[in-house]
């Protein structure tokens, strides 16, 4: 196949996702709900899934047509059944998954953390995923993409956020691991973002804060000022960026994980 082959150009204009029906977990708010919105403005149909019936109803109507409701819990196995069977009565097949716990692990230090909290990390962080996507890949399409949301911490440790900087680099090398498994039907990759202007990264700026002694307005100002780009990221540009990953326009990228953070993390490799 040279590199004039016609059936991977995929244009990339307002409706270029017509037809297409995709699951996007933690979609009520923050980086999840700008996914979907960018999904739904390039032309598909999205399965909103969240623990909060009453919010996912609300970002339901504000989204508009296109968007459905699945209230269900990813971290436990009767949620996961909820999600797979909505999915196939709404849809018959999906062209694609977006694997975000939405929010994330609690704030802690590495001999903090609780049995508890450990095991519900792994369930919503490991576990509820993988399940999630075991039930669903009968019903995806070929050609599909799933994409697992990550963190920075996947490359450097966040200070007080134990439970992330352990598990994320474990999803992020299962993410290499089902990349090969997938292949070629399937691709499956990660995003890993910074500084987003979300209610979860701003309750975790109000601990900081706390712990600094210093205002919240001034705990940004120096967090902003760490990051190359100067400010934090808006949830519409990683919106973007997923929805990219997650269509055809990316046919040729999997076991890739892609940090979006405004060039805050510069560990290498």
């Amino acid at each position: 196949m040279d590199s004039a082959d016609t059936r991977y150009a995929y244009p990339w204009r307002e409706d270029f996702l017509e037809g297409s029906s995709f699951v996007v977990g933690g979609a009520s708010s923050g980086l999840g709900r700008a996914v979907a919105e960018q999904l739904l403005a390039s032309g598909a149909r999205v399965l909103l899934v969240a623990r909060k019936a009453e919010a996912l109803q609300e970002t339901a109507r504000q989204l508009g047509e296109g968007a459905f409701v699945c209230a269900a819990d990813l971290a436990t196995p009767g949620g996961t059944e909820v999600i797979v069977e909505e999915a196939a009565r709404r849809f018959g097949t999906i062209a694609g998954v977006l694997l975000n716990a939405g929010g994330g692990p609690p704030s802690a230090s590495a001999l903090g953390v609780s049995d508890e909290q450990s095991r519900d990390a792994f369930d919503l962080l490991v576990g509820g995923p993988l399940r999630l996507l075991r039930g669903l890949l009968p019903i995806t399409q070929e050609g599909s993409s799933v994409l697992f949301v990550t963190a920075t911490s996947v490359r450097q440790p966040v200070p007080g956020l134990a439970v992330s900087n352990v598990l994320r680099p474990g999803v992020a090398a299962l993410v290499k691991m089902l990349a090969q498994e997938l292949a070629p039907a399937i691709r499956v990759n990660s995003l890993a973002p910074g500084r987003f202007d979300t209610a979860y990264v701003r309750r975790l700026e109000q601990v900081w804060a706390q712990e600094s002694g210093v205002s919240e307005e001034e705990q940004r100002r120096t967090a902003s000022a760490r990051i190359p780009m100067g400010r934090y990221g808006s949830p519409q540009e990683f919106g973007r960026a997923a929805t990219f990953l997650l269509s055809p326009a990316a046919s040729y990228i999997t076991g890739t994980s892609l940090q979006i953070d405004g060039g805050m993390v510069s560990a290498i490799p």
